[in-house]
């Protein structure tokens, strides 16, 4: 089968992460794969596992850019599916392909208020949709696109490899035994930055805080750094694709967020054996309940809270450490993650009687 991923970008995010695991299982499995994207560091690993890149910029470009990028996706060799992540990357792929070729949308999440539009693009181009969390598809459907279409598949995704503490510490210029808490986020205003570093201020003489990721709301950041007094403690690292070695440099991951679907931050911390703080919303209350310390969503003096019980009381990070790991092991197979994706693949184009996509797993 000829498989056609179609994604914005290729750089640190979520749903780059799920692009690539999948376009590189399927190679793995004989099938023909082609990526198109926009740049990105994950491009190498993917030509590595046999997935033919195309480079075909999706963010930001008017009109005449968009003419492009239908062109060029038109003068591909006709895929069998495609598999186009997010609504952006979904109508640009159903305005170029759709009808030659059914189109599946992986929806990663989106903002409640943006639903509407959500499920108003996907009903004009996508044939099926999967959503990551339960709450996605509640959304779309009380938007009006079709329940009967829509398949939930949570995330999941491979352990990182394990990086040693110390060494890591020390690359970073890191004291070994001050609690170090890590953000890796976009600066976006989902995420709230803001508050996060308005919170900082509680632990900031006895912790030092690591923001991991770039974005448009980088200047509003650092100028909260300033304004709250927090600069000694508080260190914007840039994007990043050392993850590995941040998390094993740090004590918890904190997630100040709005909003989510299922973030993969949350689940490669978990992995990795380190606890989590974040906000109590739809995306991670269903999945991670009691293994995950929430806070209130949007309030400062929640989150304060959150901070002071992470930073102080290494007993429960030890605790949440144990829980979330457990957690992820128990619920989030890889293995079952692809066979779902495959089996929606196959029915799709037709071809239910093809193999599996290299998961070693029988049902």
């Amino acid at each position: 089968m000829r498989i056609l991923t179609v994604i914005a970008e290729l750089g640190v995010g979520g749903a780059e992460t799920i692009a690539v695991a999948l376009a590189s299982a399927a190679a793995a499995d004989g099938h023909e794969v082609w990526v198109a994207s926009g740049p990105g560091h994950r491009i190498p690993a993917l030509e590595a596992a046999g997935v033919r890149h195309v480079p075909v910029p999706l963010v930001g470009r008017g009109p005449a850019g968009l003419a492009r990028s239908l062109r060029r996706l038109r003068s591909l060799p006709p895929p069998d599916l495609v598999h186009a992540h997010n609504p952006k990357a979904s109508l640009v792929a159903g305005l170029a392909l759709g009808g030659r070729a059914p189109v599946l949308t992986t929806l990663h999440g989106v903002a409640g208020h943006d639903s509407r539009r959500a499920a108003r693009i996907l009903r004009r181009v996508s044939d099926r949709v999967v959503v990551v969390s339960p709450h996605l598809g509640e959304a779309l459907a009380g938007e009006g696109y079709p329940g009967s279409r829509i398949d939930v598949v949570p995330t999941a995704l491979e352990p990182l490899p394990a990086y040693p503490r110390g060494r890591a510490r020390a690359e970073l210029g890191l004291p070994p035994d001050v609690p170090v808490g890590l953000c890796l986020a976009r600066m976006v205003p989902q995420k709230r930055h803001d508050l996060l570093v308005e919170a900082w201020p509680v632990v900031a003489d006895r912790a030092l805080l690591l923001l991991a990721g770039d974005g448009p709301r980088r200047g509003r950041v650092l100028a909260d750094i300033d304004r709250h007094g927090v600069g000694a403690s508080v260190h914007p690292l840039g994007e990043r694709a050392d993850v590995p070695r941040l998390l094993a440099a740090s004590d918890f991951l904190v997630l100040p967020t709005d909003w989510e679907g299922l973030p993969v931050a949350v689940l490669e911390a978990l992995a990795a054996g380190l606890p989590v703080l974040a906000s109590g919303v739809s995306g991670l209350v269903e999945h991670f309940g009691g293994a995950v310390r929430f806070v209130a969503p949007g309030s400062v003096a929640a989150l304060a809270a959150g901070l002071v019980d992470l930073v102080d009381q290494e007993g429960l990070r030890a605790e949440l450490a144990r829980r979330g790991r457990a957690r992820v092991t128990s619920r989030f197979s890889v293995a079952r993650m692809v066979a779902h994706y495959d089996d929606i693949y196959l029915r799709l184009a037709g071809r239910p009687g093809d193999r599996r996509m290299g998961t070693g797993v029988t049902r």
